[in-house]
């Protein structure tokens, strides 16, 4: 999904060296990196200048909202953890919030390179924060 939105959004053909670039952060140079739910809520919440308080909380504005679906988009990306465990760790939200989360993420991504940027970025940051710890 990643390799076609970039190539969708840079308009260049679809190949294993656009794959391998795009895809570089998805492969992990150490398997002892544990990326937590709490490791992408603290990333996100400093990245987006919220609490991570706020991101799990009932507040529906428009920019919290958005932090609070990357983060669960990147815990559906970057974990194992199942549904309802993530929705667990936004406030107790159901496994359809969830799966509504991630779909919205990767519709903008495909459509807003700001949020294929942020999410880039953000991959980034937590993995680093994984390998530091």
């Amino acid at each position: 999904m990643r390799v076609t939105a970039f190539a969708s959004l840079s308009s260049q053909p679809i190949t294993t060296d656009l794959a391998a670039i795009v895809l570089k952060d998805n492969v992990s140079d150490s398997a002892a990196t544990e990326i937590t739910a709490a490791l992408i809520q603290s990333e996100t919440a400093q990245y987006f200048n919220v609490t991570i308080e706020a991101l799990c909380s009932a507040s529906r504005s428009r920019s919290l909202t958005e932090a609070r679906q990357i983060a669960m988009y990147l815990c559906r990306e970057l974990t194992d953890l199942s549904l309802p465990a993530i929705g667990g760790h936004f406030g107790g939200r159901d496994h359809t919030t969830v799966i509504h989360a991630n779909r919205k993420i990767a519709e903008k991504m495909s459509s807003k390179p700001e949020v294929y940027n942020d999410i880039t970025e953000l991959t980034s940051r937590i993995r680093a924060a994984a390998r530091s710890k």
